[in-house]
């Protein structure tokens, strides 16, 4: 019998922060090597010796570049990367939020990165023979076959116990509150605040107009015990 103190896909919410922490830092690291590589020299960032490297080179001889050279596999690993990164980010944040094709897409993202990641791997190793290169593509996707594996099971979750039907829809009359401290805008809060001294002042006036009568009242009753006297 499931704990009733637990909420329910709580699985799919804690994958969700798993793939949001994934893909914000996979997105920092491939934005800050697209930026950072224009701070080198011209030659170590655009490495013109890598497009003669890679597959389907059909004349070597009359310097035919290959049809997916090894700096364009450079390059489209970079883009890759900030595609997925924000990919994963989004669709973590959706499983989080309770969306109904947040894991399917979440699946889908897993697929298609470990797909790229491998084909890159294969690549590496047989056209570019780079050591590093087949390192990082291999960890990608090894790191994506290992999401892949959480997607399926927070999809199998979510099919289970699926959210219920327009839960992410605002209540009628729902209110949007205008800041983590305020409901209210500020002209708002100001025009509550005076009338809210309308309101004390109206009160302390009643208070006065009372004590005036009361003294009066008192000023009256002295002078007919004066005059009886």
């Amino acid at each position: 019998m499931a704990d009733e103190s637990t909420p329910p896909r709580a699985f799919t919410q804690g994958v969700g922060l798993v793939f949001q922490f994934v893909g914000v830092i996979f997105f920092l690291v491939m934005f800050f090597i697209c930026c950072g590589s224009s701070l080198l020299s011209k030659d170590w960032a655009t490495r013109s010796e890598l497009t003669h490297i890679g597959w389907g080179n059909a004349d070597a001889s009359a310097q035919v570049p290959p049809v997916y050279s090894a700096q364009f596999a450079l390059t489209i690993s970079v883009f890759a990367g900030v595609f997925f990164g924000m990919a994963l980010a989004g669709a973590g944040l959706g499983m989080q939020a309770g969306s109904r094709i947040a894991a399917p897409g979440a699946v889908v993202i897993c697929v298609l990165g470990t797909a790229f990641w491998l084909t890159q791997t294969i690549f590496a190793a047989t056209a570019v023979g780079s050591v590093l290169f087949s390192i990082i593509a291999g960890g990608l996707t090894i790191l994506f076959a290992i999401l892949l594996v959480f997607a399926i099971n927070a999809l199998v979750e979510m099919r289970k116990n699926p959210p219920p039907t327009g839960h992410e829809l605002l209540p009628p009359g729902y209110k949007i509150p205008y800041s983590h401290y305020h409901a209210d805008p500020p002209e708002v809060r100001l025009a509550a605040e005076l009338e809210q001294r309308r309101a004390r002042l109206a009160v302390q006036q009643k208070e006065l107009e009372a004590l005036e009568e009361k003294i009066k009242r008192s000023l009256e009753d002295q002078k007919d015990a004066h005059r009886e006297q």
